[in-house]
């Protein structure tokens, strides 16, 4: 009978292995946040990516009543970038679109949040804080480059230029009034269970009711 030989040559570590190596995560939660992240880069083509973490808070153990809207105990990871198309558009504002002649392709990169696992305290702490990440995400990017989110042609032809500044000026009106949807976000599912491939879906979470679409 031959004899069975000990295998010392252990398989290369795959991308995702070393890249949470290469972080330096400590907790499986981050570590997931680097999948995720290493998925956006290379699968979907995401760029510009940029992380927050919200810092957990304490648990009262006086306090038996668990209000969502507290701050969960655990750090929340959070993510966000440009992806190479529109995630979401609300139904009011691509009929403003298609009604004025204004193409995706025409509008500036949109910088999208993506956050992970999940009860109602984990999203409610994401809104909560989403306008002050927007905010640094902005500061970041004019830091990096200040022209580098400009679109279109360096000659664009005045009147759809024109419609642009009409379409941003009614977008900030609608930011403030809520008319084409409140904050919103993608939530992240990375299939890691019994017989799991490390597939990673995305679902878009909106903060308050939706407008149903029109088919």
């Amino acid at each position: 009978m031959a004899d069975i030989k000990e295998v010392t040559n252990r398989p290369n570590a795959s991308a995702i292995t070393e890249r949470i190596a290469e972080k330096g995560y400590n907790y499986p939660h981050l570590a997931t946040s680097a999948q995720i992240q290493h998925n956006l880069e290379h699968q979907h083509l995401w760029t510009s990516i940029i992380g927050e973490v919200i810092s957990g808070q304490a648990e009262d153990p006086n306090t038996l009543n668990k209000d969502p809207r507290q701050p969960p105990q655990e750090p929340i990871p959070l993510l966000s970038g440009y992806p190479p198309h529109r995630v979401y558009t609300h139904p009011d504002e691509q009929l403003y679109m298609l009604e004025n002649g204004i193409r995706e392709d025409d509008l500036e990169p949109e910088r999208m949040f993506v956050g992970q696992s999940w009860t109602l305290r984990h999203m409610a702490a994401v809104f909560d804080r989403l306008p002050e990440f927007k905010q640094k995400a902005e500061e970041h990017d004019r830091s990096v480059d200040p022209t580098s989110m400009q679109p279109g042609s360096e000659d664009p032809d005045p009147t759809k230029a024109e419609k642009l500044a009409q379409y941003y000026d009614k977008k900030e009106k609608a930011r403030l009034t809520k008319e084409w949807g409140s904050q919103r976000f993608l939530l992240a599912m990375v299939d890691k269970g019994m017989g799991g491939d490390g597939t990673v879906a995305y679902y878009v979470v909106h903060e308050g009711d939706v407008k149903p679409r029109q088919n």
